[in-house]
């Protein structure tokens, strides 16, 4: 993901490639004009509005414009063609359903889609760049999501994903499949969360530290925890919460 000086070279690109001047982006966004103008030249953006901004580019500018791959950004985004009512839409949530849902007949039931996506419990992985699918569907009672005491943003935003590596061993396994809730892009508590850094896709458990850190942490003990501060907690983005592994043990 492109950072600083870079990000607002990128912005401007697409800015003049859809040819939309900076007093219409300002308007469409429900921001002052030097607002726009900052997000140029310093890149100085919040990170759920950069995705945001990223779905009203959708049309001129491919993720690889903002230094991510399409399965990147398509697992926190699904583009969406009306990208000014996305931005007006913004305060309300900043991820976009994914189309392709299947809605349950019983309300009482949930079908939450398991993506195509891997993400690295080890050293960070690239995702490959093709478009993202959806395995298979797997429905289950609203009931016993609430009896597993789980807390989540919106039922529209739980996705399956799977885990690939060991240093999240102890807690999940290589190859589990994991509930995700996609609507918390922050790191609000101490917990297990699916990011990018520097391009790279991770499930790593991040805790804050005093004075804004992040410590990135494996259940393994075999792996060191790495701190993450200064410029590089620009290079992080959260792409949602894990809420559990999806898995059968061997009794």
């Amino acid at each position: 993901m492109l950072t600083g000086k870079e990000l607002g070279a990128a912005i401007e690109q697409a800015r003049l490639a859809k040819g939309v001047s900076k007093k219409k982006l300002a308007e469409d966004f429900g921001v002052a004009p030097p607002s726009v103008q900052g997000w140029v030249k310093t890149g100085r953006i919040d990170k759920s509005k950069l995705m945001q901004l990223m779905d009203y580019f959708s049309d001129v500018a491919k993720p690889s414009h903002w230094g991510l791959s399409d399965r990147v950004t398509e697992f926190l985004s699904i583009s969406n063609p009306a990208g000014s009512d996305v931005a007006r839409n913004e305060k309300e949530s900043n991820v976009i359903p994914f189309s392709s849902r299947r809605k349950s007949a019983d309300i009482s039931f949930v079908t939450i889609p398991h993506f195509d996506v891997s993400a690295s419990m080890g050293p960070g992985c690239a995702p490959p760049e093709h478009n993202i699918e959806v395995i298979r569907d797997i429905t289950v009672h609203v009931d016993w999501l609430k009896s597993q005491g789980l807390n989540f943003s919106k039922l529209e935003n739980l996705a399956i994903i799977d885990g690939d590596g060991d240093s999240m061993e102890g807690t999940f396994r290589n190859g589990d499949a994991l509930l995700v809730d996609r609507g918390i892009t922050d790191v609000r508590t101490d917990a297990i969360y699916v990011f990018t850094l520097d391009g790279d896709l991770f499930i790593k458990r991040l805790q804050r530290m005093t004075g804004g850190s992040l410590r990135m942490i494996s259940d393994n003990p075999i792996y060191p925890a790495i701190v993450i501060e200064g410029a590089q907690l620009e290079r992080v983005h959260i792409q949602a919460r894990v809420l559990l592994a999806w898995n059968a043990r061997k009794l």
